[in-house]
This record gives C-alpha cells, sequence and structure tokens, in this order.
C-alpha cells in the first residue's frame, strides 16, 4: 500500500468526482489541519480513500487519535454524534400485518352478508310457494262450493244434463287449476330472477372498484441490490441530516421519507415503487431523489438544489 502522504500528487477534484468527499476535507488532510478535521467525518473519509486508492493511513491515524485525546474532543464526539437506522424490517412487517388484517375483515364482511341473504330469500320462496299452494286450494273450494250451489237450485234434472253440468264443472275446475298453476310457475320464475339481481346486487356491494384499487401491491421500500461494497450517503430533506455507510449486500430504504440518496461509483441496480428495476453501471456515482413516496434518479444540478447548493 501507498503511504497516505501520495494524495498530495492526485487532483483532488477528480478524487472529489470519484468519491463525493468534500474538497476542504482533504485540503485540510493533506495540511494536518486536526482543528479542522474533527468536524467531518474521518474515519469514514479515510476508509474511502484507503479502499479507492490502496493508501495506507497508520501513521495518520495514529496522529489524529493522540490530537483527539490531548483535546478531549473523542468524549465530545462520541456524545454528539448519533447515527439512527430505519427499521425497516419492522416498518414492513407492520405493513403486511396491517394489509392481511384488512383483508380478513373484508372476508369476513362477504361471508356474513351471504348467510344474511341466503336467509332471506329462502325465506321468501317458501313463502311465495305456500301462497301458490293456497291460491289453489281456494280456486277448487269455490268451484265445489257453486257445484253443490247448482245442485239445490236445480228441482228436476235429467241424467244427460248432469253429465254436461259436471263435465263444465270439471273443466272450470281444471281452467283454474292451469291458471293457478302458470301463476305460481310465473312468480317462481320473477322469484328466481329477483335472487339473481339480488346476489348480483350484493357482490358490488361488498366489493366496491375503490377498494380494489387500494390493496393493489405498492412497493413502500426501494430496493437496492448491489455486487460489490458501495458508500451510501442519505441526506433527510426535512432536517438536512446527514448519514453515511459502507454496503456490502442489498438493503432498502423507505420511501416514506423525503430524502436524497448518494452512492458510489460502483453498479447498481433499483426496484423502485412500481417493482420496475432500473440498473445503473459502473464508472460514476449515482444521485436520487425519495420524495412523496416515490424514488428516481437525478443529476447533479438537481441534487444540489435540494441540498442548498452542495455537492454533499
Amino acid at each position: 500500500m501507498l503511504n497516505w502522504k501520495k494524495i498530495e500528487d492526485f487532483n483532488l477534484k477528480e478524487v472529489v468526482d470519484k468519491t463525493q468527499i468534500e474538497l476542504d476535507f482533504l485540503n485540510a488532510l493533506i495540511k494536518k489541519d486536526f482543528s479542522t478535521l474533527h468536524r467531518f467525518n474521518v474515519k469514514g473519509f479515510i476508509k474511502i480513500l484507503s479502499r479507492e486508492y490502496d493508501l495506507d493511513f497508520t501513521d495518520f491515524n495514529e496522529e489524529y487519535e493522540a490530537y483527539l485525546n490531548e483535546n478531549n474532543l473523542n468524549t465530545i464526539k462520541n456524545n454528539n454524534i448519533k447515527i439512527t437506522t430505519p427499521k425497516l424490517d419492522v416498518y414492513h412487517q407492520k405493513s403486511t400485518n396491517f394489509a392481511a388484517l384488512i383483508i380478513l375483515c373484508i372476508i369476513a364482511i362477504i361471508l356474513a352478508l351471504g348467510i344474511y341473504y341466503f336467509d332471506t330469500i329462502k325465506g321468501f320462496f317458501k313463502n311465495e310457494q305456500n301462497n301458490s299452494s293456497t291460491a289453489v286450494v281456494d280456486i277448487i273450494g269455490q268451484a265445489q262450493n257453486n257445484l253443490k250451489s247448482l245442485e239445490g237450485n236445480v228441482v228436476v234434472i235429467n241424467n244427460e244434463t248432469k253429465e254436461k253440468l259436471d263435465e263444465n264443472v270439471s273443466s272450470e275446475i281444471i281452467s283454474n287449476d292451469q291458471d293457478s298453476q302458470t301463476q305460481g310457475q310465473n312468480t317462481i320464475q320473477e322469484t328466481d330472477e329477483n335472487i339473481t339481481i339480488e346476489n348480483n346486487k350484493t357482490d358490488e356491494d361488498i366489493i366496491p372498484k375503490e377498494q380494489n384499487t387500494e390493496l393493489d401491491s405498492i412497493n413502500k421500500n426501494a430496493h437496492f441490490k448491489i455486487s460489490t461494497k458501495t458508500w451510501i450517503g442519505i441526506i433527510e430533506l426535512q432536517k438536512y441530516k446527514k448519514t453515511s455507510f459502507v454496503k456490502s449486500q442489498d438493503f432498502t430504504l423507505p420511501l416514506d421519507v423525503d430524502q436524497l440518496v448518494l452512492t458510489g461509483p460502483s453498479a447498481l441496480s433499483i426496484i423502485d415503487e412500481n417493482n420496475k428495476e432500473h440498473q445503473f453501471p459502473a464508472g460514476s456515482p449515482k444521485r436520487f431523489l425519495i420524495k412523496d413516496g416515490k424514488i428516481k434518479n437525478i443529476t447533479l444540478a438537481e441534487f444540489m438544489k435540494f441540498n442548498k447548493g452542495r455537492e454533499w
């Protein structure tokens, strides 16, 4: 490995573009200006420089630690620096549990309404059937009464007249019976149609289209896929709080927090809120904006606009 002082021979602007380390830090590093350096994330930046340019910072680290101990700056930095990592797994688990609870509630409502309407339709069908039977019986009874009335009014009647009269009465009974049966069949058909319409109406009322749309699967997190160690920098837009770390495995970031994301020059791919994958080749830093539940790739100018004119 090369001694860290070799950085004096580098083009510092190229170093800034490649590592996203601030130029003020690099100048202070070359001059060993410890009073300026302790305001930066020295250990994190040194790790990036050591990895990217194969530099040895052993003697520098010893001098810097000695400076911090002499000025009691180690205690101050440890008390002031608090890096918070979003509990992505817990958040995802809560979201999943909430969605499952909603689905179970909808299923329970469907079953309850189905049972309720089934009993109502069944009772209605039985009532109509009973009414039809009662109507047929009443018609037959009325015909019999008419027959008895005729027999009481006729004093003398021959056999031929009686046979004709019996035939007329029988025809009337059969005709009335057929009419009653036809009426009963029409009533049953109308009942079946009402049942079909009622069932269709119930299905539409139970699951509105708006609810089906809300249950569509939408990612609540942006998924980052990486193949090598990658430096990640995050700026929360609400407080402009900076956090940086190095990742060697895939990770996720929540989409409900507005923030800027800056990565190293390594290749990576992102699965966005619509479950679409976007690939970015190696060679230059990547910049992203997470806002209003969406993530998109932005330029350096757009990044500086959101970051108050600063590159990091």
